[in-house]
């Protein structure tokens, strides 16, 4: 194989951003959002494609490849605008379906013509470079390729749910070595993703991005209620026999579902329909699965897409007696589709690539600021004397300090962790033995749902007093849910979700983020907590934070105690 094969993956529709793999690991991600201040931006992502460059030190002409996730994707103003083909029913899907096919291979062409334009525009490769990668088989290849769980003596199974690309929503495949075969897959209309996005907006919240809070919402609901509520929703989507998929029971797509939602659930209590949605969600996942395993007899799985974003479904999956170890990609969503897409080619290309080189060591694959760059931002940023600003020699040991009296500390050092969850390199710390510090934050800069719960960072070493994990599954990167214990309950209560009394939690170990490690371990000497709240260090509707100079400015607008930089600690005299 030719050492030193860099390929870049685009991702360009919503939740857009770039990712560089050298000899088939990740060696740089980042989301779009992050350098345009726009949360969940979409489109070409050209600032994220030059940052993962600069990060590695290459210019264009190091590539071996860019390689673009999905093989359709629409135009950004159609993603950008939900409403006109979110708000929809049974009419229109019939106009919809009577509109000519030639239309939307026109489409096709002239978008597949204009994403190729706009790599050899910006990069100056050859036409030939730029290839893509299937919508299921990038997230498949994320998740396959990175799966510590993988097997080099035998298949592997993976199982892909999403709202739908490339015209599926989920499929099924056995993995081995550099081979994905899939062997079932689900088509669009049948999306279990597009109701739960329905749903979201038909509560008046934002698709794509405030699922989640459907799902943190979902235990105050009645079990009962909730089982009775999700009928209407058994009655248009079903598993399939087979076990490999899902189907309408009816006429009625997916994608045009709103209509029914919403005559359905008119008149029923906001928190169950998010339990009612989230236990469908659940039972079809469970089933979908539980299919695979016992058509396949494979009982290692792996899974991707934006559907498994749902930690609380994957929690259930985790403890099903089927499945014997389980790895689920970090931020599974569409963002996930960038790194799929060139772990994807690394092996088409070079089918020798060892299996398990893409496994990640831990996900701080953005960029990282000096002291000379903070300075260079404080310089121009603390115009008065209102902010007191020391250098400890021990930085960490500093912070823990102030965890443990009881204050609030934004923490902005090291490599910029990639995806969904903040990983304590661009997050806010604090102690969680006490429940009233979520108000604490919520007041100070969150401004978060008052249901919803924020989650804890375990170190390693303590992990085992607060949760089980007989699977080994490891959970460092806030994919899964689980039940905490009783007598150790006091120390992250501000961490956990105050209903069910389940996390969501990052362990954090001295290999992947040593100083991080430190951190907690300098904490824990102190108060005999191994855990800390970590939220993630953001004003409520933007991103999270990059350079020092976005730290320092949402240090300035909220009511943030203390930020920890690279070499200062920033803290307000008040």
């Amino acid at each position: 194989m030719k050492q030193h094969t860099y390929i870049l993956g685009i991702h360009d529709g919503h939740n857009c951003g770039a990712a560089l793999s050298l000899d088939g690991a990740i060696v740089a991600a980042i989301c779009e959002e992050r350098l345009t201040g726009r949360k969940n931006e979409v489109g070409f992502p050209e600032r994220s494609i030059l940052e993962v460059m600069r990060i590695a030190g290459i210019g264009p002409e190091s590539l071996a490849e860019v390689a673009y996730s999905s093989l359709f994707m629409h135009w950004p103003e159609y993603l950008k605008d939900l409403e006109p083909w979110y708000v929809v029913g049974l009419r229109e899907q019939r106009m919809a379906q009577a509109k000519p096919k030639e239309d939307q291979k026109l489409v096709f062409r002239q978008r597949h013509a204009e994403r190729i334009q706009q790599a050899v525009d910006l990069l100056g490769v050859d036409v030939a470079k730029v290839t893509f990668v299937e919508h299921h088989e990038a997230h498949a290849a994320a998740a396959y390729y990175s799966a510590p769980n993988a097997l080099t003596d035998g298949p592997t199974l993976c199982v892909t749910c999403d709202g739908s690309g490339d015209s599926l929503c989920a499929t099924i495949s056995l993995c081995q070595g550099e081979r994905i075969q899939r062997i079932a897959e689900t088509g669009r209309h049948d999306s279990l993703g597009k109701i739960y996005s329905r749903a979201t907006m038909l509560m008046g919240m934002k698709p794509w991005e405030h699922e989640y809070k459907l799902m943190g919402l979902a235990p105050y609901a009645d079990p009962e209620r909730c089982d009775r509520a999700a009928e209407p929703l058994r009655r248009i989507l079903r598993l399939r026999k087979d076990g490999l998929g899902f189907e309408r029971t009816g006429e009625l797509s997916m994608n045009f579902c709103y209509e029914y939602l919403r005559d359905n659930f008119e008149r029923i209590r906001f928190d169950t329909i998010a339990g009612a949605v989230q236990l469908f969600t659940e039972e079809m996942l469970i089933g979908l699965v539980r299919g695979a395993v016992r058509h396949t007899g494979v009982r290692h799985v792996v899974c991707g897409g934006g559907v498994f974003m749902n930690v609380k479904a994957n929690m259930l999956i985790g403890e099903l007696d089927e499945v014997e170890s389980l790895y689920v990609m970090p931020s599974g969503g569409d963002e996930s589709l960038a790194l799929g897409a060139c772990l994807r080619r690394q092996h088409q290309l070079y089918p020798e690539t060892r299996v398990g080189v893409g496994v990640f060591d831990n996900l701080y694959l953005g960029g990282e600021w000096g002291v000379d760059d903070e300075t260079r931002a404080m310089d121009e940023m603390l115009t008065d004397d209102s902010i007191l600003v020391s250098r400890p020699a021990d930085m960490d040991a500093e912070v823990a300090r102030l965890l443990a009296r009881g204050d609030v500390v934004a923490r902005s050092r090291g490599r910029m962790e990639w995806g969904a969850r903040s990983l304590g390199n661009r997050s806010i710390l604090a102690s969680a033995d006490d429940y009233r510090v979520v108000e604490k934050i919520n007041n100070m800069i969150k401004q978060r749902d008052f249901w919803m719960p924020f989650a804890p960072s375990i170190r390693e070493e303590s992990a085992p007093r607060y949760y089980d994990d007989p699977k080994g599954i490891r959970p460092e990167y806030m994919t899964f849910a689980f039940r905490t214990k009783t007598e150790t309950y006091r120390d992250l209560t501000a961490g956990s979700h105050p209903r069910d009394r389940t996390i969501r939690p990052q362990l954090v170990t001295s290999r992947a983020n040593p100083r991080y490690h430190a951190l907690i371990s300098a904490f824990e000497q102190q108060t005999g907590r191994g855990v800390v709240l970590n939220t993630s260090f953001n004003l409520h509707g933007f991103p999270v934070v990059y350079t020092p100079a976005q730290a320092i400015d949402v240090f300035l607008r909220s009511g943030l105690d203390h930020l920890a930089l690279e070499g200062h600690l920033l803290s307000k005299k008040s």
